[in-house]
Protein backbone atom coordinates (compact mmCIF):
# COMPACT_ATOMS: atom_id res chain seq x y z
CA UNK A 1 0.00 0.00 0.00
CA UNK A 2 1.31 3.44 -0.94
CA UNK A 3 -0.01 6.61 0.69
CA UNK A 4 1.20 9.84 -0.91
CA UNK A 5 0.77 13.49 -0.03
CA UNK A 6 0.67 15.40 -3.32
CA UNK A 7 0.72 19.07 -4.13
CA UNK A 8 -2.43 19.50 -6.23
CA UNK A 9 -2.32 23.30 -6.51
CA UNK A 10 -1.74 23.65 -10.23
CA UNK A 11 -3.86 22.12 -12.95
CA UNK A 12 -1.29 22.90 -15.66
CA UNK A 13 1.51 20.76 -14.18
CA UNK A 14 1.67 17.18 -12.89
CA UNK A 15 1.00 16.71 -9.19
CA UNK A 16 4.24 16.57 -7.23
CA UNK A 17 4.73 13.99 -4.50
CA UNK A 18 5.63 15.80 -1.28
CA UNK A 19 5.87 12.71 0.94
CA UNK A 20 4.95 9.02 0.86
CA UNK A 21 4.66 5.96 3.06
CA UNK A 22 4.83 2.39 1.81
CA UNK A 23 3.21 -0.36 3.89
CA UNK A 24 3.67 -4.05 3.11
CA UNK A 25 1.68 -7.13 4.09
CA UNK A 26 -1.37 -5.04 4.94
CA UNK A 27 -4.32 -7.20 6.04
CA UNK A 28 -7.42 -6.24 4.04
CA UNK A 29 -11.06 -6.69 4.96
CA UNK A 30 -14.24 -5.21 3.50
CA UNK A 31 -15.00 -1.93 5.27
CA UNK A 32 -11.73 -2.17 7.19
CA UNK A 33 -9.41 0.66 8.11
CA UNK A 34 -5.62 0.67 7.75
CA UNK A 35 -3.80 3.18 9.94
CA UNK A 36 -1.09 5.19 8.19
CA UNK A 37 1.28 8.04 8.93
CA UNK A 38 3.08 10.12 6.33
CA UNK A 39 5.87 12.43 7.47
CA UNK A 40 6.17 15.56 5.36
CA UNK A 41 9.70 16.98 5.39
CA UNK A 42 9.54 20.64 6.38
CA UNK A 43 6.23 22.44 6.18
CA UNK A 44 3.46 22.57 3.62
CA UNK A 45 3.54 25.77 1.56
CA UNK A 46 0.82 28.16 2.76
CA UNK A 47 -1.72 28.81 0.01
CA UNK A 48 -0.95 25.58 -1.86
CA UNK A 49 -3.44 22.69 -1.93
CA UNK A 50 -2.50 19.15 -0.95
CA UNK A 51 -4.26 15.82 -1.27
CA UNK A 52 -3.84 12.18 -0.31
CA UNK A 53 -3.49 9.48 -2.94
CA UNK A 54 -3.76 5.84 -1.88
CA UNK A 55 -2.96 2.76 -3.98
CA UNK A 56 -3.40 -0.69 -2.48
CA UNK A 57 -1.40 -2.92 -4.82
CA UNK A 58 -3.14 -6.25 -4.25
CA UNK A 59 -0.82 -8.31 -6.50
CA UNK A 60 2.37 -6.46 -5.52
CA UNK A 61 3.22 -5.72 -9.16
CA UNK A 62 3.97 -2.04 -8.56
CA UNK A 63 1.49 -0.90 -11.22
CA UNK A 64 -2.25 -0.29 -11.09
CA UNK A 65 -4.19 -3.38 -12.19
CA UNK A 66 -7.72 -4.76 -12.03
CA UNK A 67 -8.47 -5.71 -8.44
CA UNK A 68 -6.28 -3.01 -6.87
CA UNK A 69 -7.79 -0.39 -4.59
CA UNK A 70 -7.25 3.34 -5.22
CA UNK A 71 -8.39 6.67 -3.83
CA UNK A 72 -11.98 7.16 -4.88
CA UNK A 73 -12.31 10.90 -4.30
CA UNK A 74 -10.36 14.03 -3.49
CA UNK A 75 -8.87 13.79 0.00
CA UNK A 76 -7.67 17.27 1.01
CA UNK A 77 -4.74 17.54 3.42
CA UNK A 78 -5.04 20.61 5.66
CA UNK A 79 -1.92 22.66 6.41
CA UNK A 80 -2.50 22.22 10.16
CA UNK A 81 -3.23 19.02 12.05
CA UNK A 82 -3.86 16.00 9.86
CA UNK A 83 -4.83 13.55 12.60
CA UNK A 84 -7.80 11.42 11.69
CA UNK A 85 -7.67 11.80 7.90
CA UNK A 86 -9.58 9.08 6.10
CA UNK A 87 -8.91 8.14 2.47
CA UNK A 88 -11.70 5.96 1.05
CA UNK A 89 -10.67 3.60 -1.74
CA UNK A 90 -12.53 1.79 -4.50
CA UNK A 91 -11.68 -1.31 -6.50
CA UNK A 92 -10.23 -0.89 -10.00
Amino acid sequence: MVVEVRNVSRSDTPESIVAAQVLTDVPLSPGGHVPFSVTVPGELVPGDNYGLRVHVDVSGSGVMENGDLVSAEANPVPAGSTAGLIAPVTIV
